[in-house]
């Protein structure tokens, strides 16, 4: 999730929150923004699995911004080869 500074004042000051330790956190906010009338942006680049639960043929034509799991891999070597920007940027 990408949350801008301002959505989240708006979350926090309102009082929604989880109901419990373990509740689909991800659901609850969605609920939350949409009962602030936050609009909310599904992308398709927020991969929920491991780079190897995709095919390589969708990666390939895909710029991933995130993968979710993490087990059984080296997270740092995902970064490296997925994610890490290889072009040098002056601007922040």
């Amino acid at each position: 999730m990408v949350l801008s500074r301002v959505a989240v004042s708006r979350l926090v000051s309102s009082g929604c929150g989880c109901f419990s330790d373990d509740a689909p956190d991800d659901m609850v906010l969605g609920r939350c923004f949409t009962s602030l009338g936050i609009p909310i942006i599904h992308s398709p680049l927020f991969h929920q699995a491991r780079p190897d639960d995709y095919s390589e043929t969708l990666l390939s034509l895909q710029q991933a911004i995130s993968f979710h799991k993490h087990w059984n891999i080296d997270p740092v070597a995902v970064y490296k080869h997925w994610l890490q920007d290889t072009h040098a940027r002056d601007e922040l």
